[in-house]
């Protein structure tokens, strides 16, 4: 073989595999994306399994939709209080976290959409006097955000089939 034919030979191989090692990479980007989904999924779904956290949120829930300031909101809540300020927290951290990107909107939605919306819908008088108290519209703004994200999202689908009946032919791969 002489020199030309070997280098050629040579930029073929190098650009296969250059070409190999770019097709490598995306698979290992992909395969890296899908486990830190998984992985968030996970962190956030334990957040159902703290008691308290799951106290403060059933707390919501059961809330009037007329109070009107943070202190009645305590008085209502009584010693719940935290528990239920602790909720509202965390769905603003959530919600920073998912408009950062750094979580998947349909796992969020999937976990967390309702129980945001009722924070959201429950607090809504509360948070908008209190902005007015303190002329700043900052006061809880990723709560809302994230409410209205999901709400938009559930008004633009034709049909929100309840997991148990979309879901009801699955079976476990294996």
């Amino acid at each position: 073989m002489d020199l030309d034919s070997a280098s050629q030979w040579a930029e073929v191989l190098g650009l296969v595999t250059i070409f190999g090692a770019a097709i490598y990479s995306w698979i290992t980007i992909k395969e890296m994306k899908k486990d830190r989904k998984a992985s968030s999924s996970l962190k956030l779904s334990e957040l159902w399994q703290n008691k308290d956290f799951s106290h403060g949120s059933i707390s919501i829930w059961m809330q009037p939709d007329d109070l009107k300031s943070f202190k009645e909101l305590e008085e209502f809540h009584g010693e719940n209080y935290p528990k239920v300020f602790t909720v509202l927290l965390t769905w603003e951290s959530i919600a920073i976290t998912l408009h950062d990107g750094h979580f998947d909107f349909d796992v969020v939605r999937k976990q967390f959409s309702l129980s945001m919306i009722t924070a959201w819908q429950k607090n809504r008088l509360i948070i908008e006097n209190f902005r007015k108290e303190q002329e700043s519209e900052q006061a809880f703004e990723w709560l809302q955000w994230v409410a209205e994200r999901m709400i938009d999202y559930y008004d633009g689908e034709e049909e929100v089939i309840p997991a148990q009946i979309a879901y009801k032919d699955w079976k476990p791969s294996g």
